[in-house]
């Protein structure tokens, strides 16, 4: 077997919950790939609050606006607009390749089942980064 199709990045994988792909836990340098961007930290952390596993992308692209334009980013990268293009061309999809959450392009909804490191180090980084730059 490749090191392809026993990664979390095989698109054969695409759609299944880590459980179903028999991942207790993502390999850490995904991890810390994934929390790299505000945006993407955003995105993790709002999911982790939601009540339902998945959401539309437009409600999405407000909350982490909301939450970027709270922690003082700049206003031009706040905008409903720049964040839902900026998941949509970029974040939702590298969160989808590295296995923490699932997007469907077409119906542009995304689905999260919980990551308790994923959650755990974007408490972290919230947490030091209340006074800088989220």
């Amino acid at each position: 077997m490749s090191d392809q199709q026993k990664s979390p990045r095989g698109d054969q994988w695409r759609g299944m919950t880590p459980q179903n792909r028999g991942l207790d836990t993502p390999m850490i340098d995904d991890v810390f790939e994934a929390l790299s961007d505000w945006r993407r930290r955003a995105v993790c952390r709002y999911l982790v609050t939601c009540e339902d596993t998945g959401v539309d992308v437009e409600t999405l692209s407000t909350a982490v606006a909301r939450q970027g334009q709270a922690s003082g980013v700049t206003d031009s990268e706040t905008t409903v607009d720049s964040v839902e293009r900026a998941l949509v061309e970029t974040h939702l999809p590298e969160l989808d390749r590295l296995g923490l959450l699932d997007f469907d392009e077409r119906s542009r909804a995304v689905h999260y089942w919980g990551q308790a490191t994923v959650e755990k180090w974007a408490e972290h980084a919230e947490t030091v980064s209340r006074d800088g730059e989220f």
